[in-house]
């Protein structure tokens, strides 16, 4: 008799598929934490995957080593999932579809009329638009803008 085992994508705990259709009537779900379940063998080549920010600079990396984060004390692991490893051509276009399964604005190339404006001295994006009183080499007034932060006041 073959055994049957799957894995809890959410906690990682694994249970034996029978066992589960005895005692709670399906094998979808993980009586531990609720989680979606998985044949632990259907896809024996992938590797572990992990999705980091960088607080400071709100930047996001996709790394298939774990880094130690009491040594990056700055940066917050936001998932961990498994993936086909790189392929041929070092490229990770597959875990990166995977993992916008678990986070859908992952690694999505933003439009140029989705970007926002950010300070650059305090990063806030509150800016608000002001126009420009008089230039200083003629002393006439402008019809130019400056952008303003709300928040420390520079323009930029």
């Amino acid at each position: 008799m073959e055994v049957n085992n799957v894995k809890c994508l959410k906690c990682g705990s694994s249970f034996n598929r029978m066992f589960l259709m005895g005692k709670q009537g399906n094998a979808d779900v993980c009586p531990v934490c609720g989680g979606e379940l998985q044949d632990e063998d259907e896809h024996p080549d992938w590797i572990t995957w992990y999705y980091y920010k960088d607080i400071e600079t709100n930047c996001f990396t996709l790394r298939d080593e774990a880094i130690d984060l009491d040594k990056w004390v700055d940066t917050q692991l936001i998932k961990e999932f498994k993936a086909p490893p790189r392929d041929s051509k070092g490229s990770s276009e597959q875990a990166k579809e995977i993992l916008r399964t678990y986070v859908p604005d992952a690694f999505v190339n933003k439009t140029p009329s989705e970007t926002t404006v950010k300070c650059p001295y305090c990063g806030c994006t509150d800016i608000k638009i002001v126009p420009k009183k008089f230039s200083l080499l003629t002393g006439f007034a402008t019809n130019k803008l400056e952008r303003v932060c709300a928040k420390c006041m520079r323009k930029f």
